[in-house]
């Protein structure tokens, strides 16, 4: 069985779970996210640590007698690291105006606590190999997704006169004419006055001020908005 290590080796494996961890926290915090620098350290330490304590607890430095009576599993603990995990990812999602944000920041947190899990089993390369993919992931690649052409998905919102059934056939068709695929298409009236709003979540790439130009040239409509999902 393995014997309980040096204090001064386990405080190695705290200080390389700092130091991955604030790499990743220096990321986040240049970006301005809520969970920054320190959450991230924080997140990659405690991860840590717990690991040590789930391996080595049962071992008392100068006490040790090598006789075990109860079956003891280290990973529960490293179980249970991955639950709380979750609730602090939760926490840093925001859904604001139809647009989902914190992903990545959460995801962040959770592949940092598998690092910090890493550094305090005592691996080394391996802590270290997956930070560098872990910054590489939220720079390099950074870079290379925002050139990727891809569909976007928006909500549109416009207010007009009537039911303003020509100028909704004038929208449809600038819609098929940009190849702008309409997902769906909700309407509602007001009782005591005489507009009515439209809401059409479409899906494509177009120019956003193109797109609020052409609309609010057409006739009947007084007001015009839209909203990004993704």
């Amino acid at each position: 069985m393995v014997g309980y290590p040096y204090e001064a080796h386990l405080v190695l494996r705290l200080l390389l779970a700092v130091l991955c961890g604030a790499v990743l926290g220096y990321e986040r915090e240049r970006h301005g996210r809520s969970a920054g620098l320190r959450t991230n350290l924080l997140v990659c330490v405690g991860a840590a640590l717990m690991m040590i304590v789930s391996k080595y607890f049962y071992f008392k430095p100068g006490e040790f007698t090598g006789n075990i009576t109860t079956a003891l599993d280290p990973s529960r603990i490293a179980a249970q690291i991955v639950t709380g995990i979750g609730f602090l990812g939760a926490g840093v999602i925001i859904k604001e105006r139809g647009s989902i944000r914190g992903l990545t920041t959460a995801a962040t947190l959770w592949y940092n606590a598998g690092v910090g899990m890493a550094c305090g089993a005592g691996m080394i390369i391996l802590p270290i190999v997956c930070t560098l993919i872990g910054l590489a992931s939220l720079t390099a690649l950074k870079r290379v997704e925002s050139r990727i052409p891809r569909d976007s998905y928006k909500v549109v919102h416009v207010e007009c006169e009537g039911l303003g059934e020509q100028a909704l056939l004038e929208l449809k068709e600038y819609f098929t004419d940009r190849h702008i695929h309409i997902v769906t298409m909700n309407f509602s009236q007001h009782i005591k006055e005489t507009t009515t709003n439209y809401e059409f979540v479409v899906k494509g790439n177009w120019n956003d001020n193109e797109l609020l130009s052409h609309i609010s040239q057409l006739s009947n409509f007084e007001f015009v908005s839209q909203t990004r999902l993704s």
